[in-house]
C-alpha cells in the first residue's frame, strides 16, 4: 500500500485527521533579518505528501510564499509525488499586465509551484481574467466554497433574500452560492480610476424594488480592507432591507474587516479559514478532504 502523509501546520493536522493519515509538522522560525527558515519535525521517505499551510495573521504574504516554496522543494527530495495546497494563492489578482513594465506575477508564481509540485489546489483563486488552468502546467484545482457555505445561512429562505455581487466579477460567486440557494440575485457595477484608486458603483434602476424588505447576503472572494464592501453595503441599506449579512473566502487583514463592517449592524458575517482569523465561522478541512478524494488525489 502506498505510504501518504499530509505536512503542515495545524489546519493540516486537522486535514490528516479528516482523511486519517499521518502528519508531519514544521517549525516555522523567521531571523531577525525577515529571512523564514522552516524545518521538518522529520523525515521519511512517502509516495504522496501533501503540503498546506495557512497565511498567519500579521504574516508577511512573501514570508509566507517563501515559506512554503522552500518546504514544497525540500519535500521533493523524499516523496515521489507531492500536492500543493494552498487555501489562499498569492498575487493571483495580478492576472493581467494592467500597465507596461508590470511582471504577469499569477503566471510567475504558478511556475515557481510547478516546479516541485504535481498538482496544486487552491480555493476560490481570482479567476478572472485567466483561469487556473491558463496558469498551471500540472494538474490544478480551484475549489468554489459557497456552495458549502450556503449551509450557515440555512435560517434564511431563498424567497425572501437577495443575494448581492459588489461587482460583475462575483457574479461567478452569486451563480455558486445560489447554486444550493435559489434566491434572487443583483450584480453592482464597479468603476476604478487605476491611478487614484477611487470606486464608483452602479447598480439598476430597480434595485430598490429588489431589496427591499429582504434579507442581503453581499458574497466576494477577497475582502482586504473592507471598504469596497463597505461603500455597496452603506447604499444598500438605503433601500429599507430587512437585514444585511456578508459571506466571504479570503479576509485578507483578519480581525480587523470584521470590525470595519461591523458599523453596517449585520446579522452574519461569515468567513472561512484560508487565512487565519479568530472570527471565521466556516471550517475549509471537510470541503478540501471532500474534493481530494472526489478528484482520487490521495
Amino acid at each position: 500500500m502506498d505510504k501518504k502523509i499530509v505536512i503542515g501546520d495545524e489546519l493540516g493536522e486537522r486535514l490528516s485527521q479528516e482523511l486519517n493519515l499521518p502528519f508531519i509538522a514544521f517549525e516555522d522560525k523567521v531571523f531577525a533579518d525577515g529571512e523564514v527558515r522552516p524545518r521538518l519535525a522529520k523525515e521519511e521517505k512517502v509516495d504522496e505528501a501533501i503540503l498546506i499551510i495557512q497565511k498567519k495573521q500579521g504574516e508577511n504574504i512573501n514570508a509566507y510564499l517563501i515559506k512554503y516554496l522552500l518546504l514544497l522543494k525540500k519535500i521533493r527530495s523524499f516523496s515521489q509525488k507531492t500536492i500543493a495546497l494552498m487555501p489562499y494563492l498569492p498575487y493571483a489578482r495580478q492576472d493581467s499586465v494592467f500597465r507596461e513594465g508590470e511582471p504577469l506575477s499569477s503566471l510567475y508564481i504558478a511556475e515557481l509551484i510547478e516546479r516541485n509540485a504535481d498538482a496544486f489546489v487552491t480555493c476560490n483563486m481570482h479567476e478572472h481574467r485567466k483561469k487556473i488552468g491558463d496558469l498551471f502546467k500540472i494538474p490544478a484545482y480551484n475549489i468554489f466554497l459557497f456552495e458549502d457555505m450556503v449551509e450557515k445561512f440555512k435560517e434564511f429562505s431563498p424567497s425572501t433574500s437577495v443575494v448581492v455581487g459588489p461587482d460583475k466579477e462575483a457574479n461567478a460567486f452569486v451563480d455558486n452560492f445560489c447554486k444550493n440557494f435559489p434566491a434572487s440575485k443583483l450584480i453592482f457595477g464597479k468603476q476604478r480610476d487605476r491611478e487614484t484608486g477611487k470606486v464608483d458603483f452602479i447598480y439598476p434602476h430597480n434595485a430598490e424594488k429588489i431589496l427591499e424588505g429582504k434579507d442581503v447576503i453581499i458574497v466576494d472572494d477577497i475582502v482586504s480592507t473592507g471598504g469596497t464592501i463597505l461603500e455597496v453595503a452603506k447604499i444598500i441599506k438605503q433601500f429599507q432591507i430587512k437585514t444585511i449579512n456578508f459571506a466571504f473566502i479570503h479576509s485578507i487583514f483578519g480581525d480587523e474587516v470584521i470590525n470595519q463592517l461591523a458599523v453596517t449592524g449585520p446579522k452574519k458575517i461569515i468567513f472561512t479559514n484560508t487565512l487565519e482569523n479568530v472570527h471565521y465561522a466556516f471550517d475549509i478541512v471537510k470541503p478540501l478532504a471532500r474534493h481530494l478524494l472526489e478528484k482520487q488525489m490521495i
